[in-house]
C-alpha cells in the first residue's frame, strides 16, 4: 500500500472523507471476516450481500476505516473513519492504478484459455529465486481480484505475476489498464468462452488485447499452435514476441522429452543458442509448454539457468490442478476439478494414461461456456478417452452424457462406460467398485463442483 492518509486518498482519487485526519491504511479488505489490523475495508455491494452491512464488523476486527457509497446504510457515522465515493469497486480499481504507477519493477500478465493458473505458479516460483515476488492468489483474476492483488504491493516487493481471466472482449484490456504489464504470456487459444464470443477467432482477439500493453523493452510469450489465430494482432505489440512450442520452429522449444509418470518429465530447452536440461516435477505435455513460457519470461529478466531449475523444482501449484491424492483404500486420485475445457480435459486424460495404475478410470463431467463447440467437443472428449485406452469412463452430468456417447461411437465397449446424472450417484458407484491399484482422474467445469467426488473418495 501507499503511505497515504485516507484524507489524501479521497483528495487524489475523488471522494469525501469524514474521520480522523492522519489515518494511514496498511492494506485493503472486502471481507469483514478476513480483515487484518490496519486494513481499509471496502463495502462492496454483491449479488448475495452488501458490504455496507458489515462495516461495524470490519472495524471491530481491526480495520482503520471503510470506503462506502451508501452512507445511509452505516449507523453511527460520527465515530467512524469513512471515505464516501460514488462506486466502491471503481475506487478500489483507481487505488490499484495509483499503486501500480508507483511501481518500478517487472509486472508479468498471464492469460489464455487453459493453464493460466499453473503457468502463473511456475513464473512466480522461478522469479522468486531472484526477486521478492507477489502473485495472484486463488481465482483473484478479474476486475475485483486483480486490484486487490495490486494493493498488496509494498516497497519490499520486486516483481509481480498477475493472472488475467476474461469472458468477453474488452476485459483483458480493462485489466491491463490497471496492471500496465511489462511482460506477458498467452498460454493458448481454446474454445472456452465461445458461448459469449462465438468463435475461436474472437477468443484470440480478446486474449490478444494483452499485446497492446507490452512496452518496447518488454516481451510476450505466445504458443506456436496459435500463430495463425494471433497473426492479425501481432503488429500491436511493441515488445519482443517469443514463440514457445515442442518443435524447432519455435523460439524457445523442448526436445528429447522423457515422461516420468507422476514424477513429471525431463527435457532439453533450446533458446537463443543455448541448450539446457530441465526437470519438471509436474506431469503432462501441456505443463512442459507452460514451463517453456515461464522459462522464456525468466530469461527475459536475466534469471540464470540454475535459478530457473531451482524454481521449477519448488513449484507449489494452486489446489485442485493435477493434485495427486491417495484414497484410504490405496487408489490414487488425480484431482483436476478446479475447472475444465476441451484442451485441459484432453491433457488430463493423457496424464491419466501416462501414470502407473492397473485400471485407469476417467470421471468426466460437463464443460461449460463452449457455445457452438459444446456438442462436438463433448463428443470429442469421448473419442479421446477411447483413443487413449481409458479402462473405465464415468460420465457425469447432462453434457457428460455426450462424452460417453462419443466414446461409444468411437468403438468403446458399452460395459466400459457408466452414466450418472450427478456427483452423488457417481460417487456411490465409484465407492463400490474401486480397488487399491486404480488410478482415477476426476475433472469437470467449476460449476459441476466435482471436488465433492474426490472428497467422498478420500473419506
Amino acid at each position: 500500500m501507499l503511505n497515504l492518509t485516507m484524507q489524501n486518498l479521497a483528495k487524489f482519487l475523488g471522494g469525501r472523507y469524514n474521520g480522523a485526519p492522519k489515518v494511514i491504511p496498511l492494506g485493503v479488505a472486502i471481507d469483514s471476516r478476513k480483515v487484518k489490523e490496519g486494513d481499509l475495508f471496502f463495502a462492496i455491494k454483491g449479488e448475495n450481500a452488501d458490504g455496507h452491512h458489515y462495516v461495524d464488523a470490519a472495524l471491530a476486527n481491526g480495520a482503520v476505516g471503510a470506503v462506502i457509497s451508501d452512507i445511509s446504510a452505516v449507523e453511527e457515522q460520527l465515530d467512524k473513519n469513512l471515505l464516501i465515493c460514488e462506486d466502491t469497486i471503481r475506487f478500489l480499481q483507481d487505488l490499484a492504478k495509483l499503486i501500480r504507477q508507483n511501481m518500478m519493477f517487472p509486472v508479468i500478465a498471464v492469460t489464455g484459455s487453459t493453464g493460466k493458473t499453473t503457468t502463473k505458479d511456475m513464473v512466480f516460483s522461478v522469479l522468486q529465486e531472484k526477486f521478492n515476488t507477489v502473485k495472484t492468489e486463488g481465482n483473484y483474476n478479474n476486475e475485483l481480484g486483480l486490484p486487490l492483488t495490486l494493493c498488496i504491493i509494498s516497497k519490499e516487493h520486486e516483481a509481480l505475476v498477475l493472472e488475467m481471466g476474461m469472458r468477453g472482449l474488452g476485459q483483458v484490456s480493462f485489466l491491463c489498464k490497471m496492471a500496465q504489464p511489462t511482460h506477458g504470456i498467452i498460454t493458448n487459444i481454446g474454445q472456452v468462452h465461445a458461448e459469449l464470443l462465438g468463435s475461436q477467432e474472437r477468443i484470440a482477439q480478446a486474449k490478444a488485447e494483452l499485446l497492446d500493453f507490452i512496452p518496447s523493452q518488454g516481451s510476450v510469450l505466445l504458443n506456436c499452435k496459435d500463430r495463425q489465430l494471433l497473426k492479425p494482432w501481432l503488429e500491436k505489440c511493441q515488445g519482443a514476441v517469443i514463440w514457445f512450442g515442442l518443435d524447432s520452429d519455435a523460439d524457445i522449444w523442448a526436445g528429447d522429452i522423457h515422461y516420468l509418470g507422476e514424477k513429471g518429465s525431463r527435457f532439453k530447452v533450446h533458446f537463443a543458442g543455448d541448450t539446457q536440461e530441465i526437470e519438471l516435477s509436474i506431469p503432462g505435455e501441456h505443463n512442459i509448454l507452460n514451463a517453456l513460457a515461464a522459462i522464456g519470461i525468466a530469461r527475459s529478466l536475466d534469471i540464470n539457468w540454475e535459478e530457473i531449475q531451482r524454481g521449477l523444482a519448488n513449484i507449489e501449484l494452486t489446489a485442485m490442478r493435477l493434485q495427486i491424492e491417495e484414497a484410504p483404500q490405496g487408489a490414487k486420485i488425480i484431482n483436476d476439478t478446479y475447472n475444465a475445457n476441451p484442451s485441459s480435459m484432453e491433457a488430463a486424460i493423457k496424464v491419466l494414461v501416462s501414470m502407473p495404475g492397473e485400471r485407469k478410470i476417467a470421471v468426466l463431467g460437463d464443460m461449460y461456456e463452449l457455445g457452438i463447440y459444446e456438442e462436438s467437443e463433448h463428443y470429442h472428449m469421448g473419442q479421446i478417452a477411447y483413443q487413449e485406452n481409458v479402462d473405465l469412463l464415468v460420465a457425469v452430468g447432462k453434457l457428460g452424457q455426450l462424452i460417453g456417447q462419443g466414446a461409444i461411437q468411437s468403438g468403446m465397449k458399452a460395459e466400459k462406460i457408466k452414466f450418472f446424472n450427478d456427483n452423488i450417484t457417481a460417487l456411490e458407484y465409484l465407492k463400490r467398485i474401486i480397488i487399491p491399484t486404480d488410478l482415477i482422474l476426476v475433472k469437470g467445469s467449476r460449476g459441476m463442483k466435482m471436488e465433492a467426488i474426490v472428497q467422498g473418495l478420500m473419506r
